[in-house]
Order: C-alpha cells, then structure tokens, then sequence
C-alpha cells in the first residue's frame, strides 16, 4: 500500500494571464475582493513576473504567461486565457453582498455573463467574467429565517 502524503502547506491556484497584464489583474483582485499581495512580487530583470495574493482564506497566484507559448500551443503550456480563447475553469468566491461586487466588478471592467439572481434555497449568485477571461461565480448566503 502506498503512504498517502500529507499536505503541509495550502494549495495555490496560478491564474494566467496574458504577459503585461499582471499588474493590472492584481490591481482589479484588489479592488474587486480585496486581494492582498503576500510575500515578495517575482521579478525578472527588474519585470513583475507573478504575484501571490490572499483572498480571504485562499492563495492565488498572478502569473503573466509566457508570450512564446501563447503564440505557440506545442511549447506546452500553461498558456493564457487569450492564447486559448476561452477557460476550463471556474473560482467559486463567496462575498457578503453579491449584488454589490458584482456592480463593482463591472464599473472596474468586468463582464456579467450570468446575471446575479436568487436561488431555490434563498442565496443569491451570479457569474462575472474578469478583464482577463476568469470566470468567478460570485455567491452570497441569505439569512434563512425559520418557519
């Protein structure tokens, strides 16, 4: 029998985005959900290469993706969103007033591609496609009150 391994760390999700925007994507993280930048930026040449963020209890990392395999799908990837043209992935984030960062996601560039609306058991989500292609469906527990 295998040992399972025990994680001793937390997992981070790494989100391309194409080589020049990172700044920009940390910059609408921070607005949008408060994301903070924890630890150092990576640099390279004195170049904001990636970023780790804090986002509530989670890490993401900004990574800007590497304009040769953007341009080229048989380097392998990671590739950004734009190279691929659409993305296999969606952040759930729950929030305290979806209908609130919702419109603000959208005053700082993003899309609404499901309009937030309630749901059979009283919560309300909705889902918002970023400045750079992420998709986030945003959620917001109701106060259920009892019968």
């Amino acid at each position: 029998m295998i040992a399972v391994p025990t994680l001793i760390g937390e997992v981070s999700i790494r989100l391309f985005v194409r080589h020049g925007d990172q700044q920009k994507a940390l910059d609408f993280y921070e607005n949008v959900f408060g994301a903070r930048i924890v630890g150092r930026p990576y640099l390279h040449n004195g170049e904001l290469i990636a970023a780790e963020l804090r986002m509530g209890a989670s890490v993401l990392m900004i990574v800007g993706a590497n304009p040769k395999r953007d341009a080229d799908a048989s380097l392998g990837g990671p590739r950004s969103i734009h190279a691929i043209g659409a993305t296999p992935v969606m952040l759930d984030v729950h929030v305290d007033d979806v209908d609130r960062v919702m419109h603000h996601a959208v005053a700082e560039g993003g899309k609404v591609r499901n309009a937030v609306e309630t749901l059979e058991g009283g919560d309300r989500a909705g889902v918002l496609v970023d400045p750079f292609g992420h998709l986030w469906v945003l959620k917001s527990r109701q106060k259920h009150l009892a019968a």
